[in-house]
């Protein structure tokens, strides 16, 4: 099994699935099809992600990242597939070799074992954060396109950032993954002060703003305006309970508690729908109950009377799975609706304003409830935040009436 011929996969980010491998696909003059491969038996397109090495070492199979360049990684799978061919050609003669040369590990090898590393039970990270690490580092290789890790330069990083900003990714998620490139560096012996500058690292590594606005009435009600049917149920789920994008899109009617009017926001979730295992994991792993208002009982109630077959509340209206696509909605909706400001970067470079995020409806959220006298111990256990701190940026302007649902008339 040992001397199983290597050969060359691609390890790609599909729309809506995730990180997943895949053949690659020969075209008729018999070179490999760039940007697509085999999953679950159909050609998908596969352009964002890294090709990779699988060989064998006994009946374990071994996955190793060359890079993003198909002809690259070919001369790589080229080069091996011979020295493991002279190496049995050596063996079978009882030629002795000389002393292998210490390997050295490319950028694409040590972003796997990094990988692999932060996926170990012994790291304790959740879902969220293994998947933040995963497209951050094959998203950083794709993008750089470096063989050794020495080779990566204070530009390469820089430009990812830029990248980001580009793709939409507000300041927090930049940062976020900014702080994985710089961990991921420094963990595989780079002096990352010696390769960033001070001033670059400060403009880098800039916490966002804490005040957080909330989206005004005007905002809201141009907003549901424009939507379909199944968005507005979407983003009243994100107005009225606080939850955040990952949360909702997992919700099951299973956890819509009619009767206690309340919804169960599960620390822990695995669901097999048509064959297909979703796990999910909430960002602290602890479970927590959100209040469901009158208003959004009635929306909820409603919406179930036109699916009664689906298990994910707002599930994709194709297979009924965990959605993926609400930003790129929001965004839709927001210019459709003219709420575009036309002056941030994102409106510029993509027609797509940066001030409208689903993260926003959950400030929102918070802001309506203690204006309308909810205390700040019970938001803060709506939002399942382990510190009352955080839950205080939401403190601006008066109480409103008691005890009012402060999302009636919202939608």
């Amino acid at each position: 099994m040992a001397n199983r011929t290597a050969t060359l996969v691609r390890n790609a980010n599909l729309p809506g699935i995730g990180w997943r491998r895949g053949n690659l696909i020969k075209s008729r003059n018999g070179r490999f099809k760039p940007g697509w491969m085999v999953y679950n038996g159909q050609e998908v397109e596969a352009l964002q992600g890294v090709f990779q090495i699988r060989t064998y070492e006994g009946d374990r199979v071994k996955y190793t990242s060359v890079g993003d360049d198909l002809d690259a990684a070919q001369a790589m799978l080229e080069k091996l597939n011979a020295t493991r061919q002279m190496e049995v050609a050596k063996a079978i003669l009882g030629i002795a070799g000389p002393e292998p040369e210490k390997k050295r590990n490319t950028l694409a090898e040590l972003v796997q074992k990094y990988i692999d590393k932060k996926k170990s039970p012994s790291q304790g990270l959740g879902y969220a954060s293994i998947h933040l690490y995963e497209a951050t580092l094959n998203g950083f290789l794709a993008l750089v396109k470096r063989q050794y890790v020495t080779d990566v330069t204070e530009e390469d990083v820089t430009r990812f950032a830029d990248h980001l900003k580009r793709q939409g990714f507000s300041q927090k998620g930049r940062l976020m993954r900014y702080t994985v490139i710089r961990g991921f560096l420094r963990h595989s012996g780079v002096d990352v002060e010696k390769v960033i500058e001070a001033a670059t690292h400060k403009r880098l590594a800039a916490k966002p703003d804490l005040h957080t606005d909330p989206y005004t009435e005007m905002q809201l009600e141009k907003l549901f305006s424009i939507c379909t049917p199944y968005y507005k149920v979407v983003f009243t789920l994100l107005l009225s309970t606080g939850m955040r994008f990952r949360e909702a899109s997992h919700l099951t009617w299973d956890n819509v508690l009619w009767n206690e009017g309340k919804i169960n926001v599960p620390g822990s979730q695995r669901v097999t729908n048509r064959g297909r295992v979703v796990e999910f994991q909430t960002k602290t792993r602890r479970g927590r109950k959100v209040p469901m208002f009158a208003s959004l009982k009635t929306t909820l109630q409603e919406w179930r009377k036109q699916n009664p077959d689906t298990i994910y509340v707002v599930g994709t209206l194709r297979g009924d799975h965990p959605n993926n696509h609400w930003l790129d909605a929001l965004k839709h909706f927001a210019r459709e609706a003219g709420l575009n400001c036309g002056v941030c970067d994102s409106c510029t470079l993509r027609n797509e304003c940066e001030k409208f995020y689903l993260h926003r409806f959950r400030h929102t959220f918070a802001h309506r409830c203690l204006r309308s006298g909810r205390g700040i111990h019970t938001v803060s256990k709506d939002l399942g935040h382990h510190d009352l701190s955080i839950t205080s940026i939401y403190l601006s302007g008066s109480s409103d009436e008691n005890g009012k649902d402060p999302f009636a008339g919202a939608a």
